[in-house]
């Protein structure tokens, strides 16, 4: 099949051509030109893959502002995918994506397998709505969270983009169960840092 009709190829062939391109630099709008006709969800779950690769501290922080951009059209229940010209020129390196994107595929293989359309309840125009009103949130949880807290709303957005691809009701569900740990974790995080906080401010109080 030619490599023009990326719809007829399964997400993890797709994931996997988009490292033999000839140029160096695998840009975003490479990226939406090959997973355009697949919806936001293809797009919501390549960001989230990638996303989940070990970055330096604000390099997720690019791909929570174009998940973002996703779950905003999203909720708009727009047809097609709309890219700024800024956004659309962020690219990485090719051969980075190869060697990032060679752990991931087996499991991307693997979620392949095991989706498929049931409890279609799930899905639909009020899901779209709600799932990207939730996409944006876990986005700006992914893009400003200590490292590790960081990782369960990008499994959430990973679960939302492969639900929302297969239309699969299942993971959907995961993905909700997903973010509520995501809440829990991060509200957790923070309290514990409050209280760090206030101890240290305490003892100084008492030092002084």
């Amino acid at each position: 099949m030619p490599a023009s009709q990326p719809h007829a190829r399964t997400f993890s062939e797709v994931l996997r051509d988009l490292g033999e391109g000839e140029n160096p630099r695998l840009s975003l709008h490479e990226v939406v030109d090959q997973f355009g006709e697949r919806g936001f969800g293809a797009l919501i779950l390549v960001l989230s893959l990638v996303a989940l690769i070990p970055w330096p501290p604000g390099g997720k922080a690019l791909f929570a502002l174009a998940i973002i951009l996703m779950a905003v059209q999203l909720m708009m229940l727009r047809h097609e995918v709309w890219l700024p010209g800024w956004a659309g020129q962020a690219s990485v390196s090719r051969r980075f994506y190869r060697s990032a994107s060679g752990r991931i595929l087996g499991l991307v293989h693997r979620f392949e397998s095991l989706s498929q359309p049931r409890l279609l309840f799930m899905t639909g125009t009020v899901s779209d709505i709600l799932i990207g009103l939730v996409a944006i949130l876990m986005a700006l949880m992914m893009g400003t969270s200590a490292p590790l807290i960081d990782v369960l709303p990008d499994l959430a957005l990973v679960l939302f983009g492969l639900g929302l691809m297969a239309r699969d009701g299942v993971i959907l569900i995961g993905a909700w169960c997903m973010v509520g740990i995501s809440l829990l974790t991060y509200v957790l995080a923070w309290q514990s840092l409050l209280a760090i906080f206030h101890g240290l401010e305490h003892t100084l109080h008492l030092a002084s």
